[in-house]
């Protein structure tokens, strides 16, 4: 156990090592842009962020959602799993899109607009060369535009799929967890019940960071009304994903107390995920004389 604890801290230590150091590569990339100035699609800022946001899901796997991921492993390969997997992710790029869509028009101040049906890559070198900027860059770029004329056109950033592949992981592990918790509790109504406020929990954190891109998206043109106040844009674009994040990391952490607080009352041992019962056990020779 010691020799295997030891192996382990080593290796977690060459973790943030691993990612740390891609962070730093992906910002000093960054800097590089300048040097090739409004060329676009710029080949520094295309690179940059692909380093940034591998780095940046590298350490949450790697470390505050190693054991949702592992639950995500066994529950994407079922039907229900790799369904809500695939579909979350469909919704949450297309709505994002329309949003970064909507920034990017205010802050570049000119639409994005094709004659035709086209999908092109796009970036943009903010200036001057600083810090801040360097780091508001891979938050933006690359963006890749879809327009089909005359009525549609999106924008997918990496950071809009990075952290929407993060909340689809958790939102599968919570799933899984969930009825893992089902299995575990009685057919008792008041035991069956605990498993409704995850399930709600679920619905909140999926739902906290889709309803208002909706909302933009379906009143549209009333919404064209606060592109001015940009600000409502960026909140909802970069601070309702990593909310989500962290509703559906405590609901699964939630979840894990309550299975073990049943399992502690029940005053037995958990079973497989998703095992079925196995029935009764065959009588000892003793017992069945008796």
């Amino acid at each position: 156990m010691n020799g295997r604890g030891g192996h382990g801290v080593g290796r977690s230590l060459a973790f943030p090592i691993h990612g740390l150091s891609f962070l730093g590569l992906a910002v000093l990339t960054s800097f590089f842009a300048y040097m090739w100035g409004s060329t676009s699609p710029n080949p520094a800022e295309l690179l940059a962020p692909a380093l940034f946001w591998y780095a940046v899901a590298f350490l949450l796997f790697a470390y505050p959602l190693r054991e949702s991921f592992e639950v995500f492993l066994r529950y994407v390969r079922t039907a229900v799993g790799a369904s809500v997997f695939v579909l979350y992710l469909v919704l949450h790029v297309l709505l994002y899109g329309f949003m970064l869509e909507s920034i990017l028009v205010s802050f570049f101040n000119r639409p994005f607009v094709s004659a035709s049906a086209s999908v092109y890559v796009t970036t943009s070198v903010f200036a001057p060369p600083s810090l801040q900027n360097a780091v508001v860059a891979l938050w933006f770029n690359p963006w890749v535009t879809l327009t089909v004329p005359p009525v549609f056109s999106d924008a997918l950033s990496l950071y809009s799929i990075v952290i929407a592949v993060v909340i689809a992981v958790l939102i599968v592990a919570n799933i899984g967890k969930t009825r893992e918790l089902g299995a575990l509790c009685s057919t008792r109504l008041k035991s069956r019940s605990m498993v409704l406020f995850p399930a709600l929990g679920i619905g909140l954190g999926a739902s906290c960071c889709l309803t208002v891109p909706a909302l933009f998206t379906v009143v549209a043109p009333g919404a064209v009304a606060l592109s001015s106040s940009l600000w409502v844009y960026d909140a909802t674009y970069f601070l309702f994903p990593p909310l989500a994040v962290v509703l559906l990391y405590l609901n699964l952490y939630s979840v894990d107390k309550i299975a073990a607080n049943v399992v502690q009352s029940a005053g037995k041992e958990p079973p497989p995920p998703m095992a079925a019962d196995p029935g009764p056990q065959p009588q000892s020779g003793a017992q069945a004389n008796s």
